[in-house]
């Protein structure tokens, strides 16, 4: 007879935080992966081929409304499932605009199509950045962050980010990074109060300087090499601490956890903190 397991949505599965959360959940549940990258079908077969179970491989973006009901379609079994949202866009890799698009507007979209599917012992980690953290609170973005749905959300973050940054594109990418991950924070908060009397539970992980091919390069840019420098650890982050981080979110073992954020930054962010008091 066979044995119904619980289904694991990977996205930005392709990516390195995503392959290493893969190959460490898929050893218990079942794959759903999906990712923008072309290299996603490679993934899945090598998946395959060492003994995974991949129900479903969905390549494209996760602001398509398509690609999300086929995702969905493919989530739908009787037991609880588990979300594990890797997808994002850094300033090395995108401008100021995509990366909000990315990093905020569709984890919203996203969480908005798989909510329906929500039961008791559902649990979803979001992957946020230590840079909210550091990014001050600016009250009118989180106003306008808090909508990110908004039929004109996007003209009114860029031309406020493009405020911030004077006109400096690349100052711009990072402030608009900054800002969607400080966004995926309170999401985070916000879904926890909606999905707990579902029985469900959201947290997210908030990654220090972690040596994925889009960590590293962010480690050759000044943020980078300054966040990897700070962490009193003495070593940059490596894929697995994070994936190792959302398997015990999403388990049995953290069944009272939600609405709350874990940083996975080898003691980046205490530093700092701790350096600006110093200095105050």
């Amino acid at each position: 007879m066979a044995i119904t397991r619980r289904k694991a949505l990977i996205t930005g599965a392709s990516g390195g935080m995503g392959k290493a959360c893969a190959r460490l959940l898929g050893t218990t549940q079942d794959l759903v992966l999906t990712d923008a990258s072309p290299r996603l079908a490679q993934f899945a077969e090598e998946l395959r081929a060492e003994g995974y179970t991949v129900t479903g491989a969905h390549q494209g973006d996760l602001g398509n409304e398509a690609l999300l009901q086929a995702i969905m379609a493919d989530m739908r079994s009787g037991l609880p499932l588990t979300l594990i949202h890797t997808a994002g866009l850094s300033p090395s890799l995108a401008k100021a605009g995509p990366i909000m698009q990315v990093n905020l507007v569709a984890t919203v979209r996203l969480l908005d199509a798989i909510e329906p599917l929500l039961r008791p012992g559902a649990a979803a980690v979001l992957i946020a950045s230590s840079a909210g953290h550091l990014m001050p609170q600016i009250p009118e973005a989180a106003a306008l962050m808090a909508d990110p749905l908004a039929p004109d959300f996007m003209p009114r973050i860029s031309a406020l980010i493009d405020g911030m940054a004077q006109g400096d594109a690349e100052k711009a990418g990072g402030i608009s990074y900054s800002l969607s991950k400080q966004a995926v924070l309170a999401l985070t908060q916000r879904r926890a109060l909606a999905w707990g009397p579902l029985g469900a539970r959201i947290t997210s992980i908030s990654p220090g300087m972690i040596l994925t091919p889009m960590g590293q390069k962010e480690a050759q840019t000044s943020g980078g090499a300054a966040m990897q420098n700070a962490a009193p650890l003495g070593r940059p982050g490596v894929a697995n601490d994070i994936a190792l981080a959302a398997q015990f979110l999403v388990s049995a073992e953290a069944s009272f956890i939600s609405g709350c954020d874990l940083l996975v930054d080898g003691g980046s962010i205490a530093a700092f903190r701790q350096g600006a008091a110093k200095i105050g």
